[in-house]
This record gives C-alpha cells, structure tokens and sequence, in this order.
C-alpha cells in the first residue's frame, strides 16, 4: 500500500502531461499507457525506499498501538531478534532492487527516449511546446503561441532562419502544419498567410530591406530527422547505463585524464617550471597534507598560485589555463559517472536503513495513522534532499562521489542503528553484563 501511494504521489506532476498527450495531442491511450509504464522506472527506485519507512512504521505502530510491544518485553522476548525479520527482507528487497537499477532500470529509461522520438515521428507536434522557442530544427528556431495535437495544426508562428554571417531572416504565418518525409529524414513546415523580412547581403555598399507576403510557404528542413534519431537511439546517458558500463567509461575518462597529466606535466619542465605549478594546477596529484597547505597559502595570500608563478610566463600561462579546462571537464565527468554508478547502490541500501530508522520510531509511536506519514514525509524529504544535495556538490567537485551518494544512509542509519539499540534494550543489556566493580571494605 505504502509503495502504491508513494508511487502516485511521485507520478502527480507528470500524469497531466501523459493526459494532454491523450486528450489534446491525439495519442492513442496504448501508447501513452505505454510511456508511463516506462517512466515509472527511475520513480520506483526511489519509492520502494520510502514504502519501507512507512510499512514499518505502520507496523510497529500497531503493534505498539495494541500493546504488544509491552507483552513481548513482560514475556522476555528480546526485541533485536524481532526486528530479524524485517531485516531480512530488507535486505532480500535491496538485493533485488540493485539488479532492478543495474539491468531493468537503464533499457526501461532507453526505451522511454526511443518511444518519445516516435511519439513525434507519429504526431510532429506532440513535441512542440506553446510558447517555447524550439531549436531542434538545424538553422531554424520556432515559435509556435498555441498546437493542436490531433490536426497538427500550429497558429501564431515565429521561425528565425540563421544566415551565416548575416541577421536571421524573420518568417511570420498566422498557421502552419508540420511533418516529416515519407523516409522521417527531413521535416516539413507548411506555413499559410504570412510574411518574410530579410536583410539581404549588402549590393554595391548599400543594404536593403525586403518584405514578401504568401498565401502557402513551405520549409524543408534537412536532416531534422535524423539528427534526433543519431542523438538520441544509437547513445546512451548515464541513466540508460548499468552499472558495469558506467564504471568502464569512467576508467576510459581516467585513463584520459592521466595521459593529460603526464603529457602537461612533461610540457611544463621543458618550460622550465617546477612540480609548485603541477600541484597549484592539479592539487589531487599532491598528498594530502601538502593539499591543505597549498589550500590554506592560497586562502591566506588571495592569490591565484599560478598566477604568481608564471607572472614571468605569459605563455606558459595561457597553456596552463587551457590544460585548466581540459582537467576540469574530465574530472566533472568522472565526477558525473561516479554518481550514477554510487546511486545504483547507495538507494537499495536505503532499504535496510529505513527499517533502522522505522522500527524504533514504531514503537514509540501509540496511533498508526497521521503521525505515521508526517514521520515518513520528513524522513524521506530529508533522504531526497540530501541525495539532490550530494549530487549537486559532486558534479560540483565539492564533495567526492561515494560520500555524496553515501552520505544519507550513513547519517540515517547510524541514528537509526543507535536508535534501534536503544530501543530493543540492548545497549542496556550489554552494560548489564559487563563486570561490576566491587565495593571496598567499609565504603
């Protein structure tokens, strides 16, 4: 129930727009149906987590609700071998959830890009957004103010056509119909009563203005087609990966990014600079003690160390600030690629430690009812938000990519481990064991 109800709440925002497709674009219901399914897989790996935390919540909650928390303490039984089970599960359930992300979730997220592209060979417009400047069309961007789905009628229509080395030519049509070749190579835009201003290129030092006015005007675009078709079925993004290719395309990036570093770090003694520059433009290759330094100096002067040592090198300094660059892209994306792979792991484990976290809340928790979702909102807000987080300082390269991605189930379940002991008596049983010092004699 848990994990139908998340689930729902997760779809909300995007039921509306597979609705339009039905209603307003005219695609038939089986294959919208089709779509949703489709996109539902990246939202149940986030939901099978959270209808973990709510499962049992409810179920510790009832079973505190009705006293049996109690009577199992009064019978002593001991709590940490009821919480075995739940545990099991869990952990049976983020076992599976993990092959889920590394097999079933990457070819559901590429079929759902292939199904999209065909929605719009099917209904051209099904793709154009009122009021949005469209820049799929090589050399052209549209404007369309209002789409009609079902007769692929578009009303209102702005189109800059970019003339190399000239201003865009403007083309106005009160109505238009777009479509594809026969073979869905090229796109055609047929346009009725509009007009077409152009700046043509200058003739004999003096430029002109030109205005033509049609009843029917059509537009073939080449390779409209085709070029969403090369981008978007034969490559993949990290999300459409598993996570055996993310790791080996970030082994690739690596293996780049060190033969940058060897060949920079080659270029610059020939320059006759020192391992200072190396380490103030690649500060990982330092050790650690010597990176806090370096930070600590940079900090304190409010210079930029490199800088200050090839003020003499202007040169120089222009290499390094390309090489600059060049690190920084591959590091974001070795950083990119360490956070999809770290997530396909990272969320599953989220199972276990929700059952840390709910099962000593359950307990204290007497009514399975309100309380239980306004517990299980804030703890998975505060899951989601620190996943977001995490990954926005990754990308960012402020925060390495495992502790980013772990960093949520650490500090969750680390409570949650400490709250589970407190609960199930069994720190109290472990200080109970532990020897007693005897009292000396007259004390």
């Amino acid at each position: 129930m848990g994990f139908g109800v998340v689930t729902f709440i997760l779809e909300m925002d995007v039921l509306f727009e597979y609705l339009d497709l039905v209603v307003n674009r005219g695609v038939a219901p089986g294959v919208v149906l089709q779509l949703f399914v489709l996109s539902l897989g990246y939202i149940v790996a986030l939901s099978v987590p959270c209808a973990v935390l709510v499962a049992v919540l409810m179920t510790f909650g009832r079973l505190s609700q009705d006293n049996e928390i109690t009577a199992m303490r009064a019978s002593g039984v001991n709590l940490a071998s009821v919480l075995l089970g739940p545990l099991a599960a869990s952990a049976l359930l983020a076992g599976g959830l993990t092959l889920f992300n590394n097999h079933v979730l990457p070819e559901a997220n590429h079929s759902f890009a292939n199904l999209l592209i065909d929605i719009g060979r099917m209904r051209p417009t099904a793709r154009l957004q009122e009021g949005v400047f469209i820049t799929d069309f090589p050399g052209y961007n549209l404007l369309v103010q209002s789409v009609n789905g079902r007769t692929n009628e578009m009303r209102g229509i702005t189109i800059y056509q970019m003339n190399p080395g000239g201003p865009p030519t403007t083309i106005l049509a009160k109505r238009g119909y777009l479509s594809y070749t026969p073979d869905g190579r090229n796109a055609v835009l047929e346009l009725k009563d509009g007009e077409i201003h152009e700046v043509p290129a200058e003739e004999d030092g003096a430029r002109r203005y030109r205005r033509m006015v049609f009843k029917t005007h059509v537009i073939y675009v080449q390779g409209a087609g085709g070029f969403l078709e090369r981008t978007v079925r034969t490559s993949r993004s990290d999300r459409e990966l598993s996570a055996r290719d993310l790791a080996a395309e970030r082994a690739q990036v690596e293996t780049q990014y060190h033969e940058t570093l060897v060949r920079h770090r080659a270029r610059l003694a020939a320059l006759g600079l020192g391992p200072e520059v190396l380490g103030a433009v690649a500060p990982e290759t330092l050790p650690w003690h010597a990176r806090l330094l370096a930070g600590i100096s940079a900090t304190l002067r409010r210079e930029d160390p490199v800088e200050r040592l090839t003020r003499n090198l202007p040169a120089a300094r222009s290499d390094i600030e390309m090489w600059r660059m060049e690190r920084d892209g591959l590091q974001r994306r070795i950083a990119t690629l360490s956070v999809e792979y770290h997530k396909k792991f990272s969320l599953p484990a989220a199972c276990v430690v929700f059952v840390l976290i709910g099962a000593p809340l359950g307990m204290r928790v007497r009514r399975a009812g309100p309380a239980v979702a306004f517990v299980s909102i804030g703890f998975f807000l505060f899951y989601y938000l620190c996943l977001v987080g995490g990954e926005e300082l990754a990308n960012r390269l402020m925060l390495p990519a495992w502790l980013a991605m772990w960093l949520p189930n650490l500090v969750l379940g680390g409570w949650g481990l400490a709250a589970t002991l407190r609960a199930t008596d069994v720190l109290s049983g472990l200080t109970a064991s532990l020897p007693r010092l005897a009292p000396a004699p007259g004390a």
